[in-house]
């Protein structure tokens, strides 16, 4: 077995800023719902534990920049270790998160169950497979309504290739 180097403590920041994450997203619709929005008590409350719980983000960023950092090898071989694992379960998740919809209409529900599911699907979202596919072609740009929760995989990757191509391009430079 390979002899890793074990951080408890970033361990414990990992399991909270988790948790936080599972909270936050759980106070969103107390200020997306329409029912929320109309109690301006809960958007209060909402806003307030949301606020409290927003450093999560901040958290597992640091925590993986400390974790990558220093990167010591060629950018292909960077990525070729590491976003295997990420690209493919990405690619397999937004495929899945954006033909949803369309399945929703084929089975013939209403479209109002994509607005139960996803906060930011809006009144009446469309079950058509050209949206669906609009929004498969656009993967590769940005997250859409439907894949709001992969927003931090887009991230990763274009921190990952930024902090590689500027470590090895200074370093060639010296």
């Amino acid at each position: 077995m390979k002899n890793v180097n074990h951080i408890v403590w970033a361990d414990l920041i990992r399991v909270i800023a988790i948790l936080m994450v599972i909270c936050t997203h759980c106070s969103d619709p107390f200020n997306v719902s329409p029912e929320a929005r109309l109690n301006p008590e809960y958007n209060l409350w909402g806003s307030i534990y949301g606020a409290f719980l927003r450093p999560c983000v901040p958290l597992f960023v640091m925590l993986t920049g400390m974790l990558l950092l220093p990167v010591e090898q060629e950018i292909g071989q960077f990525y070729k270790k590491r976003m295997l694992r990420v690209i493919v379960p990405f690619i397999v998740w937004s495929l899945l998160y954006n033909l949803f919809p369309w399945f929703t209409g084929i089975l013939g529900l209403n479209n109002s169950v994509l607005s139960e599911m996803f906060a930011y699907a809006g009144e009446s979202p469309s079950q058509t497979w050209d949206s669906c596919l609009h929004n498969i072609l656009m993967i590769p740009f940005n997250f859409n309504t439907y894949t709001v929760p992969l927003w931090y995989i887009y991230m990763l990757i274009v921190r990952g290739e930024k902090r590689c191509v500027s470590k090895f391009g200074r370093s060639e430079n010296i």
